[in-house]
This record gives structure tokens, sequence and C-alpha cells, in this order.
């Protein structure tokens, strides 16, 4: 008799579960379905690297601005340089407007003044960021620093070095055009009152590694370097 007596709570308890069941089945079904979230295509970061033009004369050079490319590279910083093959100009354009094209492109101008001078194109890319304030930073190579305060006396007419002379030098295996002074000289802005020159800093550098000190110390905090820029948008 008891056995018989508990089979109508089994069935009770069956048909509750039977309800339950249904009753979220019916929830589920009702239940407006997820939209799939799809990613949006060319959305631009938040904080796109920062760019950052090389210009540098190649000839007996190329495998240092290789290097300082890819330490710039490493750091974050998207680099434009042509020998670095970031850079190349459109079909039927040539060099020279493509590179000063690149000038006005960057958020940073950083140039690095060798002996030698070579086609000029790099001295027109100093001259194209001075003319358009590019933040900037210079570096140049003993050769140039010592060569400029041997040779300025013969360069200038005048104690302000303001004019300049019709002097140059015979090519050699040291420097070949007294130019890469102009260079250092446009650099630093010669040509205007000390007070008045923006970015004139020039780092000098011997060895490989002095250079690569001054790339660390510049470059290498690129959270520090976007501040920087950012307090020089908000400058009067």
């Amino acid at each position: 008799m008891k056995k018989n007596a508990a089979k109508p709570k089994k069935q009770k308890a069956s048909a509750k579960k039977a309800v339950a069941k249904r009753a979220v089945a019916k929830k589920v079904a009702t239940k407006k379905p997820v939209k799939k979230v799809v990613a949006k295509k060319n959305v631009i970061p938040v904080n796109p690297r920062l760019k950052i033009m090389v210009a540098s004369t190649v000839y007996h050079n190329r495998d240092l601005l290789l290097q300082v490319c890819a330490i710039l590279e490493g750091y974050g910083y998207e680099v434009i340089n042509s020998e670095y093959c970031t850079l190349h100009p459109p079909l039927g354009q040539n060099n020279t407007p493509a590179c000063l094209a690149a000038v006005a492109e960057c958020d940073i101008f950083f140039g690095i003044i060798n002996p030698f001078y070579s086609t000029g194109i790099t001295h027109l890319e100093f001259r194209e960021a001075i003319r358009l304030n590019k933040p900037r930073r210079f570096v140049a190579n003993s050769f140039v620093v010592f060569a400029r305060k041997l040779l300025e006396q013969f360069m200038y007419s005048n104690a302000a070095k303001t004019k300049r002379t019709a002097f140059t030098i015979q090519g050699t295996s040291v420097m070949d055009d007294v130019r890469v002074i102009d260079m250092y000289n446009d650099a630093i802005q010669i040509n205007l009152p000390y007070q008045d020159r923006k970015y004139h800093w020039v780092q000098e550098f011997f060895r490989y590694d002095e250079l690569f000190r001054h790339l660390e110390t510049l470059f290498g905090d690129v959270d520090r370097v976007r501040q920087e820029l950012d307090n020089l948008k908000i400058l009067p």
C-alpha cells in the first residue's frame, strides 16, 4: 500500500518539472537574438604611431643610416626614409618633390649631418623642415664640427656670419663639399639672433655608439616625445 500511495506524488513532481521546462523554453524562444558585432575596417587608432623622417646622405653612411632607422622603428615610430624603403616617389615623379612632400607629412624631422654632401637633396630637406618649422632634431659627425670651426673664418666675411663668401674646397676622402658646414649652420639657424633660434641644438657624435645613445635620449621615450609635441601645439 505504501508503494502505491507514492505514485501520485511522483506524477505531480514530474508534471511540475514539465511545466517549468516549457516555461524556460518559451522564454528562450522569445528572447531577442544578440546582434553580432562586426569590427569596422580602417579604424584610426587612438594614438597612431608618430611619423619620424630620417634625413641623411647615404654615401659612406648607408650602414649607420639603416641602423638608425631600425632603432627608431623599434622604439615604435613610423620611419620615413627612402634608403629604408619607406619612401617612394609616385610613378612619374622624381625624388626631390617626394622627399619634400615627406617633410611636410612627418611629425618629427631628424637630420644627420655627415662629411659628404652628395646630391644636395638632404640639404633641401633640412631647409624645408626649417621653413615649415617642423619639430626637429639634428646630429653631426665630429669631422663636420671640427671643419666648421676651422673653415668658418673663410666662409663668412663678417663676424656675425651672415654674409657667405664663395669659399669652397676640393673634395677629399674626408669631406667632399664645404656645404655640409652650411647644413650645420642652417640647422642651428645661424642667420638668426641666438635668442630667436628654434631647435638649434646639434648633438655631436664620433662613434656609432655615441649616436645610438643620442637616439635613446632624444626618442627612446615615445610617450614623452608625444607629450612634447602636444605642448608645442598649444604654444602661442
